[in-house]
């Protein structure tokens, strides 16, 4: 679902502007404007839009989570809804089709919201469903990323490491441009959502974005090559009547080459 925020945002301080434009009063030219709901790119504008959204969807019974303030639940008895919301989209699931009628309404009757059917695609993950199970990819965003670093044709890898995953502080002269290994980095954080067999690598990336030396970026040029060959690949979601969550973590002991730490895998859970 999609909704232009924005406009719909009554602001709770006093925030004042130029005259527009065109619309300029010729008997009192250097008079200003108090604004009385929020408008494009002012600072206050997201936070604004953030309050009124969320105060509403109280109203109707959802509460945020303690993980995520942008996910929020709704229990009714035996029903349970869940909304996302990300700026003005939003995803909806509820544990039947007259619980998320009703949400639709309520929703269309506050904000001008446009239903845009069964989710397909979401800040980049590609949705493909079936009667039993989801298959949650981020295929074209990889493809992207692998253009972006100039490594669309480069020979495919069969692993993101090599057998000496750790890698020192200090592992070579410091990279030319900083900011580009940053920006890699970052991308591949944002890969690793529907990608969890990369995330101890870029983890590994990730530590020494402070200060990149040549053997961490080619730690990130091989995970890059390990992509070009599996960008298909994705979370497979099962369809399941329970919640549960499994998860495994791992610890290695000292394993920090620098500083002899432990790292510890930890899961987080939404509700």
């Amino acid at each position: 679902m999609a909704t232009g925020p924005f406009l719909h945002d009554n602001l709770s301080e006093h925030v004042y502007c130029q005259q527009p434009v065109g619309f300029v009063d010729p008997s009192h030219p250097d008079v200003v404007c108090l604004l009385s709901k929020s408008l494009y790119r002012l600072k206050q504008e997201p936070r604004a839009w953030y309050e009124r959204f969320v105060g509403f969807i109280a109203m109707i019974g959802f509460t945020p989570t303690r993980s995520d303030t942008s996910l929020f639940v709704l229990r009714r008895g035996q029903d349970m809804a869940i909304l996302l919301l990300y700026v003005d989209d939003m995803i909806i699931t509820a544990s039947s089709l007259a619980l998320l009628q009703h949400i639709i309404a309520e929703l269309q009757g506050e904000f001008a919201v446009k239903d845009m059917g069964d989710l397909h695609f979401f800040l980049g993950v590609e949705v493909t469903r079936s009667a039993h199970d989801f298959h949650l990819s981020q295929a074209q965003y990889a493809e992207d990323l692998l253009d972006r670093a100039g490594m669309s044709n480069c020979r495919p890898i069969s692993t993101p490491i090599d057998v000496k995953p750790k890698l020192p502080a200090t592992s070579g002269a410091p990279v030319p441009d900083s900011s580009e290994y940053r920006q890699l980095a970052g991308a591949l954080q944002w890969l690793t959502l529907t990608r969890p067999d990369i995330a101890h690598t870029v983890q590994q990336i990730c530590l020494h974005m402070h200060d990149p030396r040549d053997g961490h970026l080619a730690l990130i040029k091989r995970v890059l090559r390990y992509i070009q060959g599996t960008s298909d690949r994705g979370l497979h979601l099962p369809a399941s009547r329970s919640l549960d969550i499994v998860a495994y973590s791992d610890a290695d002991w000292a394993g920090c080459p620098d500083t002899r730490r432990i790292y510890v895998g930890v899961l987080h859970l939404p509700w």
